[in-house]
Parts: C-alpha cells; sequence; structure tokens
C-alpha cells in the first residue's frame, strides 16, 4: 500500500470521452462543437445509447485548429501595430474597440486613467450615454 493520499495521486483522464461532455473538455458550448468538431473526428458508440469520442484524436483536433486558427503576434516594423502573418486571415481585434477612448501602443502608461473616463468607458461598453458630469 502507498503512503500517498488520493490528492498526491495524478487524477487518470479517461480515453473516451461521452458526447455529453466533449465540447466541455474542449471548452466550448455544445452548438459549436457539433457544428466545427463532430464533423471531423470519429464518434463510437459506448453501451446501448451512448456515442463517445477519442480524447487524442480530440487533442489532435484541437492542435490542428489553433496551428490553422492562431494570429500571429509579430510586430509590424514600419508602424509598431500587431500584423497577422497569414493572408486571407481575418485579423483578430483589427478594429479599435468603441469603448476604448485613447489609442493603443506598446510599453508603460505614463497618465493614470480618470475615475470619469473610465465611467464614460464603462457606460458606453453597456450601451448607456455618458453622462454630462
Amino acid at each position: 500500500m502507498s503512503n500517498r493520499s488520493a490528492a498526491q495521486v495524478a487524477p487518470i483522464i479517461p480515453r473516451f470521452i461521452r458526447a455529453g461532455e466533449a465540447y466541455g473538455y474542449l471548452g466550448m458550448c455544445r452548438d459549436e462543437f457539433n457544428k466545427t468538431v463532430r464533423p471531423n473526428v470519429r464518434e463510437f458508440p459506448i453501451g446501448k445509447q451512448g456515442i463517445g469520442f477519442d480524447r487524442l484524436e480530440l487533442d489532435q483536433w484541437a492542435d490542428a485548429y489553433v496551428e490553422s486558427m492562431a494570429i500571429e503576434k509579430a510586430v509590424n516594423q514600419d508602424n509598431n501595430q500587431p500584423r497577422s502573418g497569414r493572408q486571407g486571415v481575418n485579423k483578430w481585434r483589427e478594429k479599435q474597440s468603441p469603448a476604448s477612448m485613447r489609442g493603443t501602443g506598446f510599453g508603460t502608461s505614463t497618465k493614470s486613467s480618470e475615475v470619469s473616463d473610465f465611467k464614460k468607458a464603462l457606460d458606453q461598453a453597456k450601451g448607456k450615454k455618458p453622462s454630462s458630469t
């Protein structure tokens, strides 16, 4: 018998993941899983009614998805802005957020945001009109 407690033992992750848990394993909602993942991985019966997915195949799908969809974080030296490394891929956050009152850049901020600036940005993000004060 081992002297290690249950908390010290690494949990065993099952190889087969049931359909009702597979989307959570990948951190997705069920609809997105059914639309994006399920057509691209094999599924198999578990018992009389269960449907299962191979965890390793889900991991392979996730690796390929990240590889094909990840956004480059390299900086374009011409304008000091992030640029995408792939042609034809939508750039993440290409447009400035409507809640942002100031431009973006790299480095340490030299001015703290005022409380009123924060309140205006918060109200704008919530869709409320900024107060006149």
